[in-house]
């Protein structure tokens, strides 16, 4: 299955048609706080791996992400997978100016096919993954998350966001209500609001945080920190690292 990313609560995410070509306009709508969360991940990313050697991104899209970061860690390798060919096309002209852009591998490839080929046995400091998780369903996430804490260096940081439901039915119903008045209250037309709910497991599936946390102890990591929530979209840091280290009280 091809691995597509961004786009939480579209109904079409053909990112080589015209959902690709309106990418950036319509990703505010759909994704709350879009801007507050890349802002977040960007000084994440300053605090905490910015003498990253190697770096890896994943599903960037159009790769609006890609000058801060390679701003962030101006020592790094950056290597961009993307499955799109326009999304790839636009990556490419979004960091043609910046200096460095000559440190920028960007390669037409779902995770899972490149740590198959290029990417096999690689490991590096830093990964990012924002908003791919969600298009596919949980067995896939499960997978996708084993392959993401592989290539992750020991130490090194993974930074997720994603599509995240509320874990009880209650807290859920809230949020859904106040996110579709937010849409309504952006213009949306309700009959775009109503293929958005429809789009619920079916074309956008929630990140649970427990299975998220599920898959990091699997890998032996400590567990995630979340860092932002905006209504049902999450940005969470996750360090590679062994939970009983993480456990010990500094000496």
């Amino acid at each position: 299955m091809r691995q597509l990313h961004h786009g939480a609560a579209m109904p079409s995410l053909d990112f080589d048609g015209e959902y690709g070509r309106t990418y950036r306009k319509s990703i505010q709508d759909s994704i709350p706080g879009h801007n507050v969360l890349h802002e977040i991940a960007r000084a994440a990313i300053q605090a905490t791996a910015s003498d990253a050697q190697r770096v890896l991104v994943v599903g960037p899209g159009p790769g609006d992400e890609l000058p801060p970061l390679l701003n962030a860690c101006a020592d790094a390798a950056v290597t961009v997978l993307e499955p799109s060919e326009l999304m790839l096309e636009q990556c490419r002209k979004t960091v043609a100016d910046h200096p460095g852009s000559s440190r920028c591998r960007l390669l037409l490839s779902s995770l899972d096919e490149a740590l198959k080929s290029e990417l096999k046995g690689a490991h590096f400091d830093l990964v990012v993954c924002h908003n791919v998780l969600h298009l596919m369903p949980s067995e896939e996430q499960n997978a996708m998350l084993h392959e993401l804490t592989q290539c992750t260096a020991d130490g090194g940081v993974l930074l997720l966001s994603s599509y995240s439901e509320a874990e009880d039915d209650e807290s859920q119903r809230e949020v859904f209500n106040v996110a579709w008045q937010r849409l309504l209250d952006r213009g949306v037309p309700e009959e775009t609001l109503a293929k958005i709910k429809d789009s619920r497991n079916t074309v956008v599936f929630s990140l649970d945080t427990s299975r998220l946390v599920a898959g990091l102890k699997q890998a032996g990591w400590r567990a995630p920190v979340q860092l932002y929530q905006g209504l049902f979209i999450r940005l969470w840091l996750c360090r590679a690292g062994n939970q009983a280290e993480a456990a010990s009280p500094e000496t």
